[in-house]
């Protein structure tokens, strides 16, 4: 619990610093609001709701030369335990040639879990990936410290401009944790109205070995299922 409150405090300072930052400097905030709707939340690979509604914020700015930027996402559940995931993070990218940069990033995760007999838990997670036109690897890092899970997420996605009408980004990845394997096969589009609007569909094939029999910190077992989340983004 202390944990959990310190992590709502930095949460708050984190806003008020980038608030008088950007009013002080003339800084840009980019803000955006997203609402969707979802067969399955997914954390790390796994299952954390069934199908819900869902409305969640990202807010950031540069900072010193550093991307800063928070944001979270609420699922209201059924069995009146609302699901949340909260987020803090900074990254930067460095570049190496023309076409090819190193980004970094470095999130710390709030996870409030609506399953009964769920923990709530705080995870800690840093990412790379070799941003380029042609196919970007990333490997991202895990540790959830009431979980008792760590692991990593390793791969490879390509954002496609179809004819400037959409934009298509095929991703596949394979992660190992402690207590559960994952491998999944992704598919995104969205396009982007008057500079502000994004509708956009993510549809993926995800298997994995979790336990449900055995564990408590994940709705079910993927074998092979589809999951598909349908949603609209507003960008201030």
């Amino acid at each position: 619990m202390p944990m959990i409150k310190s992590f709502k405090l930095l949460i708050v300072s984190i806003l008020a610093s980038v608030a008088v930052f950007a009013a002080d400097n003339e800084a840009p905030i980019n803000a955006s609001v997203t609402a969707g709707y979802n067969n399955h939340y997914i954390v790390n690979g796994l299952a954390k709701t069934g199908g819900q509604g869902f409305a969640g914020f990202t807010i950031g700015t540069a900072y010193f030369g550093v991307d800063t930027y928070l944001g979270g996402v609420v699922l209201p559940d059924s069995n009146g335990l609302d699901e949340s995931h909260w987020n803090i993070g900074a990254g930067k990218s460095f570049k190496i040639t023309e076409n090819f940069s190193l980004r970094a990033d470095l999130q710390a995760l709030r996870h409030q879990s609506a399953i009964v007999g769920g923990r709530n838990s705080i995870e800690i997670a840093p990412k790379i990936a070799l941003v380029n036109p042609y196919v970007t690897p990333y490997l991202r890092g895990s540790h959830d410290f009431h979980l008792g899970q760590s692991g990593y997420i390793v791969g490879l996605e390509r954002p496609t401009d179809v004819f400037g009408w959409f934009t298509v980004t095929p991703a596949v990845e394979y992660g190992k944790f402690t207590d559960y394997d994952v491998v999944a096969a992704k598919i995104g589009v969205s396009r982007t109205f008057f500079n502000h609007m994004t509708p956009y569909v993510d549809v993926g094939w995800y298997d994995n070995n979790f336990s449900p029999a055995k564990y408590n910190f994940a709705a079910q077992e993927f074998s092979g299922d589809i999951v598909a989340v349908a949603g609209v983004r507003w960008t201030f």
